[in-house]
């Protein structure tokens, strides 16, 4: 692996620590920093990308794999994939594989998220976002954003489509948060340890689940994986599809709550935006994908050379690895005039928050929805909305940018 002038660059130069508290309130300096070096080498030997143009060049280069496996250092994801007990073959993540498999994959699971498909679940996910702000009211007049809205959510909209029973719903969220963890670099041992365990949870719960669609198919999500299995010859093994199963929870609970979470601070810190759609709710779809670009809610995500390749002028061989900064190319001034200001008129497309290319987020169009409809409501909902903690706690997670807690006051 060599820099554009030939330049052999030792690891260990990122120059930041992803746990410090100071770059988990605010990275977004660090990443500046970054940018004007165009790309550098992280602790584990890695290149940083953290232009926009860099990170489109990667995302789209067919010789970057996602799949852990080509890399040169161990795989810690490697044991979620080869338990026991998934005796017909290994747990493979669509997020997580290469054509052909991801290919077939996918065509799979598109023809359960078409976009009729998910705009007709607006009224479902609307009814969910007002029941939980009912509830938030009754239990106010102080509220924690992530506790009340934007973690339970995701994980009931999911349910929800899935066919999952109500009383069965709150056992997810942990699961799905102990897997996410496996995706930071800087995860131990302690994170594995408590990952094996969810996985196991998710597989034994739907294990019985499946069998109930299989006998008797229901108008839900489950089922219609389920049905895909059969049609044009192209089939999902069971271990394919409680893969599928556990992909939905990790990328649509994780990312759709730091969304939700992110987009409201944001919009706190920003009263004059807030402001704005509340006196305009059709500014929902560009708000929202403005939001998307500000504070990203996946900030980094991980390519592996399968053969030599090159990413503006950096030379990788087989096994080297680049970072894609996803939440650095999105405030490249390069890629978005004045990128530090949150301004939701400008609804600007290109941003990367959703990945690029073959590994572009299937629940995007999901995620939008869920964040227009908590959003919109919420800022509709309570008009002297205000922060009642100036800087609110950050969970130590670098993947996945998100609030431990937002704490506020919904009568202002």
């Amino acid at each position: 692996m060599s820099t554009p002038d030939g330049r052999t660059v030792a690891a260990g130069q990122l120059g930041f620590d992803p746990a410090d508290p100071a770059f988990l309130r605010n990275p977004y300096p660090v990443y500046d920093r970054i940018r004007a070096s165009a790309s550098i080498p992280d602790a584990e030997g890695s290149w940083f990308l953290s232009r926009h143009a860099d990170v489109l060049s990667a995302l789209r280069d067919p010789k970057l794999s996602s799949n852990p496996a080509h890399r040169r250092e161990d795989d810690r994801m490697g044991s979620l994939r080869s338990l026991p007990f998934l005796a017909d073959g290994t747990l493979q993540l669509m997020l997580l594989a290469d054509p052909p498999d991801h290919t077939r994959l996918r065509r799979l699971a598109n023809r359960a998220f078409t976009p009729r498909a998910v705009e007709g679940l607006r009224p479902r996910v609307a009814e969910l976002v007002d029941g939980l702000l009912d509830r938030a009211v009754e239990a106010g007049p102080e509220a924690d954003v992530m506790a009340a809205l934007a973690e339970p959510l995701p994980v009931m909209v999911i349910c929800d489509l899935l066919g999952v029973p109500a009383q069965d719903w709150d056992q997810f969220k942990p699961w799905s948060t102990a897997i996410a963890r496996v995706l930071d670099r800087d995860a131990g041992p302690d994170a594995l340890d408590q990952a094996l365990p969810a996985v196991v949870g998710f597989v034994q719960y739907f294990a019985a689940l499946v069998e109930e669609r299989r006998a008797q198919p229901a108008d839900d999500l489950l089922s219609r994986l389920i049905a895909a299995e059969e049609e044009e010859g192209e089939s999902l093994s069971r271990a394919e599809l409680f893969a599928m199963i556990i992909l939905l929870f990790i990328a649509g609970h994780e990312t759709t709550t730091n969304l939700i979470g992110n987009g409201s601070l944001a919009l706190l810190r920003h009263p004059d935006q807030m402001q704005a759609w509340r006196r305009d709710p059709g500014l929902a779809m560009p708000a929202v994908e403005e939001l998307l670009r500000y504070d990203a809610p996946v900030q980094v995500t991980a390519r592996t050379a399968t053969a030599t390749t090159e990413v503006n002028g950096l030379e990788l061989e087989p096994g080297d690895s680049v970072v894609c900064g996803l939440a650095a190319a999105n405030r490249d001034p390069d890629y978005i005039k004045d990128p530090t200001a949150l301004m939701l008129r400008r609804g600007v497309a290109g941003h990367v928050s959703f990945g690029h290319g073959m590994h572009h987020c299937l629940g995007a169009p999901l995620a939008r929805l869920e964040g227009q409809e908590a959003l919109g409501r919420l800022v509709a909902r309570f008009p002297g909305l205000a922060l009642t903690e100036e800087n609110p706690p950050y969970r130590e997670h670098f993947v996945l940018r998100g609030l431990a807690a937002l704490p506020v006051c919904l009568a202002g």
